[in-house]
């Protein structure tokens, strides 16, 4: 796979159409899911001809797809320059948070849900491939650091840190309004989220291994 087929189609990007339709078709797909909708529903949301929606995506997978790169590559540009700026690392960690958490109005688990669940294997890959390209190696990178400067265990490597730094964010992202959750728990922010991957909820200085798990 080249890192063309990571990138959004550059006939895209430059034309203002084709941008509104991958609006349009975002809000739909993230509201009813992928499924649920039809080429017919996004024509009739758009006000667009047939035509004009298949010269620029060839079925409503392609349309995901690019809907998704489009997302990802928006997202990469400011975690690539953090994960080398020459910051504090926590300081890198809260403006990576701020991005992941509030740099996509979508929900970024249910774009992987729908793509695991209804799209082509072919598909797939090239959109697991772009989120490893796009957001994991920028956040990896970042990890490696923390733990060169002890912020993070060693025994802990800089790909787990990353996921669990992940996870963390999409469960803020559910947590900042207008998220389902966001009533629930109170404010949240970076700097909380980050005070929680780095030093936990645990009064404890020193972690005491579960019963059972080997270090």
């Amino acid at each position: 796979m080249t890192e063309a087929d990571l990138m959004l189609d550059p006939r895209i990007s430059n034309s203002p159409t084709a941008l509104r339709i991958l609006d349009v078709a975002a809000q739909l797909f993230m509201q009813r899911g992928y499924r649920a909708v039809s080429i017919n529903d996004i024509l009739q949301a758009t006000g667009i001809t047939k035509p004009t929606l298949y010269y620029y995506f060839k079925d409503k997978e392609e349309l995901f797809v690019q809907m998704g790169l489009r997302v990802l590559v928006a997202m990469s540009q400011p975690l690539t320059g953090l994960a080398t700026a020459d910051w504090p690392i926590d300081e890198r960690l809260r403006a990576m948070a701020r991005v992941l958490v509030t740099g996509y109005e979508g929900d970024m688990r249910m774009m992987r849900h729908e793509m695991m669940e209804h799209l082509d294997e072919p598909a797939r890959r090239r959109l697991s491939a772009a989120f490893y390209h796009h957001l994991f190696k920028p956040l990896v990178r970042m990890m490696r650091d923390a733990v060169a400067h002890g912020l993070i265990r060693e025994h802990i490597s800089p790909e787990m840190a990353t996921m669990l730094f992940l996870n963390l964010c999409e469960a803020f992202h559910e947590l900042t309004p207008p998220g389902p959750m966001a009533e629930w728990v109170g404010p949240v922010s970076p700097n909380l989220l980050v005070e929680l991957f780095l030093y936990g909820v645990s009064t404890r200085d020193t972690p005491h291994p579960l019963e059972g798990v080997k270090e």
